[in-house]
């Protein structure tokens, strides 16, 4: 490789790290679940929430706030501003492990709380005063503006391949 060519790719490639930083990022999730024990056996629950994960390091026990949360349980719906005092709606990793969300409410006539798993969320569960449930966790699809990014970082490395083919022949 020329000198020209290494100092365009290294230029290049510094010019996208200061763009998009690697891993800061909103993340959105949804999740839901069924009442599996307990009085409200069959009662369901679901909704979204999103935080952003610029201050993960990877390392050990990490507890990010929640942007916004929004959930229906029995009727009611529910945000981040329900959440018991002092604590708050937060996600926990775990050495980079996304365990779950944690947030209780208070609710008079159903109080309830999310629980995140110690690993992972295989474990995570969604409690109230006399019943429990299973938990499923989704990320949101990606928005279209991160597709098209993709997408025209791997049009650019396309065309710089099919270039570098070009001029070898």
């Amino acid at each position: 490789m020329t000198f020209k060519k290494s100092l365009a790719a290294v230029s290049f490639g510094l010019l996208f790290a200061a763009i998009a930083p690697a891993q800061a990022a909103v993340q959105n999730y949804t999740f839901s679940g069924t009442i599996d024990a307990g009085s409200l056996l069959g009662e369901s629950y679901a909704g979204s929430f999103s935080f952003d994960d610029a201050a993960l390091t990877g390392a050990g026990a990490e507890w990010l706030a929640v942007d916004s949360l929004s959930m229906n349980f029995m009727g009611g719906n529910f945000t981040q501003d329900d959440a018991v005092a002092p604590s708050i709606a937060e996600v926990g990793y775990y050495d980079g492990a996304f365990l779950g969300l944690s947030f209780s409410v208070d609710a008079a006539a159903n109080p309830f709380t999310f629980v995140t798993g110690s690993v992972d969320t295989s474990d995570a569960f969604f409690a109230t005063d006399s019943s429990s449930g299973s938990l499923t966790y989704a990320a949101a699809v990606p928005e279209p503006r991160d597709w098209m990014l993709m997408l025209a970082g791997i049009g650019l490395v396309g065309v710089m391949v099919e270039r570098a083919k070009r001029r070898s022949i």
